[in-house]
């Protein structure tokens, strides 16, 4: 058991050694160091509260106060979280391939009680289903080996002026993350994509991608014609219906008007739904089978959300007490690193990932999203091993 301990306790240092060491090129000694610090501590504790993390480092500051001082002076300046981000984007672009699905969605902070934080505004508070004081937050992850992986947590206030619109958001967050992964994968949005300034910015960067439609969309199909994506679906499968094929799956090669890239749209037809599902992709989709893996790759959108959740959950995400602006899109890149260790760690070594697997409580073993039993069995393998005294807090 003490070899097990030992060789865990090894290879967890070993990994997020080389982790930090690949984030944090280019920034200062100071900056890595809090990096080092404050990726295990946020872990550990499970907040993003500096007060609640800065318990579990160690150094050489024997007040507390001086040392959360220290903490939030690194969060509140903006030197090095570009790089920071930019780095932690391209050590994880080598484990994405051509073909991977890369989802871009838009989520909310939720801060109801915040009268005082720099360009907040409301947002509609998607657990509560009410308009809240708070900000937008564009996100971007990759789904690496069913490991979902987050690549980008970009808060903005709408009133900030150097935010000017949401497109503009989402074109910069694009266009930053498809350059660090080197324009690999296969982006999928859901219909708040549905725009023709984002369908620029995918044909500009030639990057392929799947965006569900809300169906009023103009398209051009095989003989000119102008025609919505909801009625050339429709239409399509009533002459399948009539045909004798009873497939509830459609598709069609189209263009967009005034553009001249050849796309191609999927419908699935549902009879529990009076509207079909509808996908515009840049993809081939030259037969029935294709047309099922463009809906099947779509489906893999949902683990957005169980991604979401589990960084409001169990990183504390929404739950940080920073007023200044600059200081919560740091604090989200701090999150956003927080959990790509945690798939780093799937992604790397599957015996150290289920040994710590077996960490876990009890209740979490039947968990299907891993890494709730990932980070609950880091927990409390930390928690034993400062009661058996084998360790100090600053256990990785």
């Amino acid at each position: 058991m003490i070899i097990a301990v030992d060789y865990l306790v090894s290879k967890l240092k070993t990994l997020k050694k080389d982790f930090v060491e690949n984030i944090a090129l280019n920034i200062t000694k100071p900056k890595e160091k809090f990096i080092n610090q404050a990726l295990s501590a946020v872990l550990l504790s499970g907040s993003l509260v500096v007060m609640n993390f800065a318990g579990w480092i160690i150094d050489d500051c024997s007040d507390k106060f001086y040392r959360v001082k220290r903490l939030l002076n690194h969060i509140i300046n903006k030197n090095g979280w570009g790089d920071i981000a930019r780095n932690y984007r391209r050590f994880l672009s080598r484990f994405i391939v051509s073909d991977t699905t890369i989802i871009i969605d838009m989520t909310d902070i939720a801060k109801p009680r915040a009268r005082k934080m720099e360009y907040i505004d409301l947002v509609r508070d998607g657990s509560e289903g009410k308009l809240v004081t708070g900000y937008w937050c564009l996100e971007v992850y990759a789904n690496i080996k069913k490991t979902v992986v987050p690549l980008a947590l970009h808060p903005y206030g709408i009133n900030d002026p150097e935010v000017k619109s949401e497109n503009k958001q989402i074109q910069e967050v694009l266009k930053a993350v498809n350059s660090d992964i080197n324009g690999k994968g296969i982006w999928i949005a859901d219909r708040g994509f549905d725009r023709l300034n984002v369908f620029k910015s995918l044909f500009s960067r030639k990057i392929h991608f799947i965006i569900r439609q809300k169906g009023n969309r103009h398209i051009v199909i095989g003989d000119n014609t102008h025609i919505s994506v909801e009625h050339t679906l429709e239409r399509l499968y009533q002459l399948q219906t009539i045909s004798g094929n009873n497939s509830r799956i459609v598709f069609a090669k189209v263009r967009l008007p005034e553009r001249t890239e050849r796309l191609s749209i999927v419908g699935q037809f549902n009879p529990k739904y009076d509207k079909p599902l509808m996908f515009l992709t840049n993809m081939k989709v030259l037969d029935m089978n294709m047309a099922e893996q463009i809906i099947a790759r779509y489906v893999e959108r949902w683990k957005c959300e169980e991604a979401i959740e589990f960084l409001k959950m169990r990183i504390g995400f929404e739950r940080f007490r920073i007023r200044r602006y600059p200081a919560v899109q740091n604090i989200c890149i701090l999150a956003m690193i927080a959990m790509g260790f945690l798939a780093v760690i799937m992604l790397s070594n599957k015996m150290m990932t289920g040994m710590l697997f077996k960490c876990c409580s009890k209740f979490r073993k039947a968990t299907v999203f891993k890494y709730y039993r990932l980070l609950d069995g880091l927990q409390e393998f930390a928690h034993k091993l400062m009661i058996n005294n084998r360790s100090s807090p600053i256990l990785i």
